[in-house]
């Protein structure tokens, strides 16, 4: 089973690393030489308090910076001087949540049991994609070894229709018989 990445993003008002004056710190698996072992785990820390983009110069910003001057100036921003500052939807869909949740708690509830819901749903519709696939394979080489033992004793007991019907339970007694009578048939 495959592993899907694990990307964490700390979003920090105060700096972790204050001698450091960068925005954005990105830290993934590397050996001292700097040669990246794989992209699947990244921490990546956004130190808000390095933040040097102003609402004169938010519009030129990086996308890294334009995401930090919002979460920092949200609160002090209408939906309109947000969509103003940034054009990109993704900006007025946040605000848009920042405001419907700032309005009761009962919303902000709301909110937090229909995206876990959301998230839930998604995590369990992949584990059963990624269990399909699994037992798809384990029930192709099963099906793959049924016809090359069959080939093998020149017989043509199972079609490959009649294969398609079996459980993976009974490709596998199947597959057990065939070996069995292959073995028989050597000795």
């Amino acid at each position: 089973m495959a592993l899907n990445p694990a990307i964490s993003i700390c979003v920090l008002t105060k700096p972790m690393y204050s001698r450091d004056p960068r925005l954005h710190l990105d830290f993934r698996l590397r050996d001292p030489s700097g040669l990246l072992l794989t992209n699947d785990l990244q921490i990546h820390l956004l130190q808000l308090s390095k933040l040097s983009k102003t609402v004169q110069n938010v519009s030129q910003a990086s996308s890294i910076e334009k995401w930090a001057y919002f979460l920092v100036n949200a609160a002090n921003l209408s939906l309109n001087g947000i969509e103003g500052l940034f054009p990109e939807a993704e900006f007025s869909e946040a605000a848009g949540v920042l405001d419907m949740i700032s309005h009761n708690p009962e919303q902000r509830q709301l909110y937090d049991a229909r995206l876990k819901l959301q998230l839930d749903e998604a995590a369990r519709l992949e584990g059963a994609l990624n269990q399909g696939r699994e037992e798809g394979r384990a029930e192709g080489e099963l099906f793959g070894q049924i016809m090359l033992l069959q080939e093998l004793l020149g017989i043509a007991e199972l079609t490959r229709d009649e294969l398609t019907n079996l459980s993976e339970v009974q490709l596998s007694e199947v597959t057990e018989e065939f070996k069995r009578r292959l073995r028989n048939r050597s000795v």
